[in-house]
């Protein structure tokens, strides 16, 4: 998680003050979304058993990412659980 975090502070660094125009609008909107989603993944992250690990397969997409449980107990006991989580551009907005 920290190269996600210093990645989306180069960016800003790069992209300067906000521009009018409708484009870079858009480009911030997302970048807000990643940065609310840094913070939750990590926190996620660090409240999660043992058994749960969150993968992310193109590190550039901080929407999409992977959870993986394997259950050490129970009936589902030696069981692998992938779920693939997706979160729209709406993100805390609706």
């Amino acid at each position: 998680m920290l190269t996600l975090a210093s990645k989306l502070k180069r960016d800003d660094g790069v992209k300067g003050p906000r521009a009018s125009n409708p484009a870079s609008d858009s480009t911030r909107r997302v970048s807000v979304r990643d940065k609310l989603l840094v913070k939750e993944v990590a926190e996620l992250e660090a409240n999660l058993p043992c058994t749960c690990k969150v993968n992310f397969p193109d590190p550039n997409k901080l929407h999409y990412f992977q959870l993986t449980v394997i259950p050490d107990e129970g009936y589902y006991q030696g069981g692998k659980f992938q779920f693939e989580i997706e979160v729209p551009d709406a993100y805390n907005m609706v």
